[in-house]
């Protein structure tokens, strides 16, 4: 998706509307693409992106900034966090949500390579905890990574990583399991996890966006911000 229709603000104006008088939301976002003729891509960003205002906003406060909230030890849903590095890494659409997440729209867990871009997201994100445990205590906290286990290639990935943090001086542990969702929402309610998947982020207690601060304040990139176009469009009256 290289330019956005140039009524994608108001087509978020519409879902939202639609979302807030408890409209479905695949029908509304149906409704509002047809309106705007937007493409399949645009469609997909308001589904990941686009919510109720009140639940946009209880994740927001969510949202910690993990340089200064975190202590020891950070929980991360594995496939989540990767997928969308390597996504912007391929130059795929990634973009902020009205809740303050980044997200993709790649959609790829059932069919996912571990590859060359794999290896790059996996260092962007060893690189970024190493130095987030360096600026919490001057030494390393305890990383946890859950990968799904029905997903392709699960258990390499496990075994690279685990070699590679390791390499990095990082004390980790990297569990495959069949349902990671469980666990990530036990651990959720003492430590930091790191997810964009909305069940998670709704039943934790507080959530790190790593791809967003990676893409954003590490790499100094700029991407789609929602709540951006939402609030300069109220703005601009």
């Amino acid at each position: 998706m290289t330019e956005l229709n140039k009524k994608f603000g108001n087509a978020i104006l519409d879902l939202v509307y639609l979302l807030e008088r408890n409209y479905p939301k695949n029908s509304s976002i149906t409704l509002v693409g047809n309106r705007y003729r937007l493409a399949a891509d645009e469609r997909m960003v308001l589904y990941r992106g686009v919510f109720k205002t009140s639940e946009a906003v209880q994740r927001r406060a969510k949202i910690i900034v993990p340089s200064s909230s975190v202590s020891g030890k950070l929980v991360i849903d594995g496939y989540n966090v990767l997928i969308t590095l390597e996504s912007y890494l391929l130059g795929k659409t990634v973009f902020r949500s009205m809740d303050g997440f980044v997200r993709d729209i790649s959609g790829v867990y059932g069919n996912y390579r571990f590859t060359k871009t794999a290896k790059r997201s996996i260092a962007l994100l060893a690189d970024y905890v190493r130095k987030l445990f360096l600026m919490i205590d001057e030494k390393y906290g305890e990383l946890v990574v859950y990968l799904d286990a029905p997903v392709s290639k699960s258990g390499e990935l496990a075994v690279y990583m685990r070699r590679y943090f390791k390499e990095q001086g990082i004390l980790s542990k990297i569990e495959v399991l069949a349902g990671p969702d469980v666990p990530l929402i036990e651990e959720g309610q003492s430590s930091v996890v790191a997810t964009s998947d909305t069940v998670i982020a709704d039943l934790v207690t507080l959530c790190a966006d790593i791809p967003g601060h990676i893409i954003i304040n590490v790499l100094k990139k700029h991407i789609i911000d929602l709540q951006g176009i939402i609030d300069q469009i109220e703005k601009s009256g």
